[in-house]
């Protein structure tokens, strides 16, 4: 017992006790601010300092990073004799560092090639950094090379910033090495933005004729005037006119985004205004800190410094790379989609009975479509040659429809949803939702109205085709075994229709998009006018060149969607099978076509069986999933072109959900007649506001 009391006291005593994890902190840091302050060179001093502000920000939970900061910052305020020491070593290290590319680069857009691009970061997060000894990015880039350091950074309290600003104060040579800087990389964003803006496709785009009227020119020699104002007035009645001419790029940009519409897009564009974007934006900033004048709530040091700490860390994310050219991709495409899904949506009761008779017209069409599709899978062609024939039989068919102007429900979705995508971009507020609402109405009884035209006429017309050849050549149509055949493949619990039905939606989907991207090359590249002005002119005659292009112009995008979606649907499962995958194509109207076959083969005995029910039941959710599967698709897309936030977007689901459940019937059959525009609209207040023209 003695022994053991004597082991208990050894355990409390002083000699034995553990040192609070809070005296440990303190003793690190400590040692790596004296270490900091005992570096002899300018490349020990980065990589110390990069030691000492990753021990505090990058390691522990948030409330350990909470107790270092402020235990860092209590130490060099009370330690007179280490704050000294580490004033001089910061100080002298900063005269050596170069801050110009971490000032003008930052977070910006950096190359517009994305292997190019993804490769760089790739390496970068694999391999050291290989940038110079000065560059202060280097520091940067290892302390703030988290999320969680990044969010610390942003996250920390004004009272907090301010303290950590005095112990890192600058001397009065640090502060002239730094305002170089900044006037550096304020004259090479405008020179970029000067050289983007003077680019053919932005000009061609802009609102100027002159390239030395342009914005973009200009704001060259108002960034010059401010580097050569002297004192603190002037600068900042300097930054005044700077921020003048920054507005005025800012506008030529919205000119330039109109006319986008018109004249096309391609992805080194997105990326020039992108990058224009981000460089005035940039600007602003360092000529803010640059004056000390500014009108933001947070200090303009402030709200630099956590655009550089979050930039950096952007340059090295492939995830966000990756995004951002998602995004370009989308607005690329977009636009021109949504341009052709207007055709597809009838706003008015005229219009959408003239869709009845149309989709009547496409399901009989499709009869025939179906027919040649059975009689080749019949002939048991080799793989390639099988996918190239119903291939070509499909693209024949979505052609003719596209000539004769008649309509198939399932080629509408991935365009309408453009066009729904558009209205939200160019509405706000009240505005917007009630547009939504109104012209989700319209999407959904024309879909429907198409859908259900379909799906009649091609039942009756298989019905009427099958008497037909029987009556003619003594015989059915489709063999016992084919019609046998496609009752099981449709069946909704025993085969892949649901499976098969999505990825169908899916291609419909990728048409659409491949379509877009044929009509926005033709207008990018302005091949319309290039046909109407061939050589070839002098031969045919000038008008025929010039009907050619018209032609053109007008069934590029309807013709190729059509092409490339029946080579998809086509090749799709040939494709599928050749690398041992059970994959098929379900589309509604074509499928619907098969069944109808099949069913008349067997006469009206059919509707005593089972299977014809549940294929029935299948071609339901074949329509169910194609519309729904290609239209989400097209919807999200266009949403992320948009820049739509995920919050909004939950907000327009929810509002078209109260929408339906009050007035059902007015997503189903039209109710007014009026012809629905989706440019902005005033609201009625301001209106009332306006005095009458007399």
């Amino acid at each position: 017992m003695a022994m053991l009391r004597t082991f208990r006291k050894m355990l409390r005593s002083r000699r034995f006790k553990a040192r609070p994890t809070f005296v440990l902190a303190h003793d690190e840091l400590y040692r790596l601010t004296q270490g900091f302050c005992e570096a002899d060179t300018t490349a020990v001093a980065i990589r110390r300092a990069s030691t000492l502000f990753g021990f505090i920000w990058g390691t522990g939970s948030d409330r350990a990073f909470v107790v270092r900061l402020l235990r860092w910052i209590r130490m060099m305020e009370q330690d007179r004799e280490l704050s000294a020491a580490f004033s001089r070593s910061w100080n002298a290290m900063l005269l050596e560092l170069d801050s110009v590319t971490l000032f003008a680069e930052a977070g910006l857009p950096g190359h517009h090639a994305l292997v190019r691009e993804l490769v760089g970061r790739v390496f970068q997060r694999l391999l050291p950094s290989a940038r110079e000894e000065s560059d202060t990015g280097r520091i940067f880039a290892d302390v703030f090379s988290t999320p969680e350091a990044v969010e610390r950074f942003v996250g920390q309290q004004g009272f907090v910033f301010e303290r950590l600003v005095r112990v890192l104060a600058l001397s009065p040579a640090a502060v002239v090495h730094l305002e170089e800087d900044l006037r550096q990389a304020m004259c090479l964003l405008a020179t970029r933005v000067a050289g983007r803006g003077a680019t053919a496709a932005i000009r061609q785009r802009g609102s100027t004729r002159h390239v030395e009227e342009s914005p973009f020119y200009l704001l060259i020699f108002a960034t010059e005037r401010m580097m050569r104002a002297e004192g603190t007035l002037e600068r900042r009645e300097e930054f005044g006119m700077l921020q003048g001419a920054i507005a005025a790029c800012i506008g030529e940009l919205d000119q330039i985004h109109l006319h986008m519409e018109d004249a096309g897009v391609s992805s080194a564009l997105v990326y020039d205004l992108r990058s224009i974007e981000g460089s005035l934006v940039r600007m602003d900033m360092l000529a803010a800190v640059y004056t000390g004048a500014s009108a933001r709530v947070h200090s303009p040091l402030r709200e630099l410094m956590n655009t550089l700490v979050r930039g950096r860390l952007d340059d090295m994310r492939l995830r966000l790379l990756i995004g951002q050219n998602v995004n370009m991709l989308a607005r690329k495409t977009v636009e021109r989609t949504g341009q052709g899904g207007e055709h597809y949506i009838a706003h008015s009761d005229g219009a959408y009975w003239r869709m009845w008779r149309a989709a009547a017209g496409g399901g009989l069409l499709t009869v025939f479509t179906a027919a040649v599709k059975m009689r080749l899978i019949e002939s048991h062609f080799p793989l390639a040659i099988e996918g190239f024939f119903i291939g070509t039989d499909y693209a024949v068919s979505f052609i003719l429809l596209q000539i004769f102007g008649l309509a198939l429900a399932t080629k509408q979705p991935s365009m309408t949803a453009a066009t729904l995508a558009g209205i939200i971009r160019e509405n706000r507020g009240v505005a917007r939702f009630s547009k939504i609402s109104e012209f989700a109405a319209d999407i959904s009884r024309t879909q429907l109205a198409a859908a259900f035209s379909n799906v009649i006429a091609v039942c009756v017309g298989a019905v009427a085709f099958e008497r037909l050849w029987d009556w003619m050549f003594k015989a059915h149509y489709l063999a016992e075994e084919s019609a046998h055949h496609v009752t099981t493949t449709l069946h909704p619990f025993t085969s892949g229709t649901a499976i098969f039905a999505a990825f169908t939606g899916v291609l419909l989907w990728m048409a659409a998009v491949i379509g877009g991207w044929f009509e926005n090359f033709a207008v990018y590249h302005r091949v319309p006018e290039a046909v109407a002005q061939h050589p070839l002119g002098q031969r045919f005659g000038t008008r025929k060149m010039k009907l050619a292009a018209d032609w053109l112009e007008r069934n590029l995008a309807s013709w190729s969607t059509s092409i490339v979606l029946g080579y998809l649907l086509g090749f799709s499962p040939v494709v599928a099978r050749f690398f041992g995958i059970p994959l098929d194509v379900r589309h509604v109207t074509l499928s619907t076509g098969t069944l109808a076959l099949a069913a008349a083969r067997f006469g009206t005995s059919s509707f005593g069986h089972g299977w014809l029910w549940y294929a029935i039941a299948g071609i339901g959710i074949t329509f169910v999933l194609n519309l729904g599967v290609s239209f989400s698709i097209a919807s999200l897309v266009a949403l992320r072109a948009y820049e739509v936030p995920r919050e909004e977007q939950w907000q327009i689901v929810k509002f078209l959900a109260r929408e339906v459940l009050d007035a059902p019937l007015s997503f189903v059959f039209p109710v007014r007649e009026e012809v629905l525009s989706i440019a902005p609209v005033v609201d009625e207040e301001v209106e009332e506001t306006v005095p009458a023209e007399h």
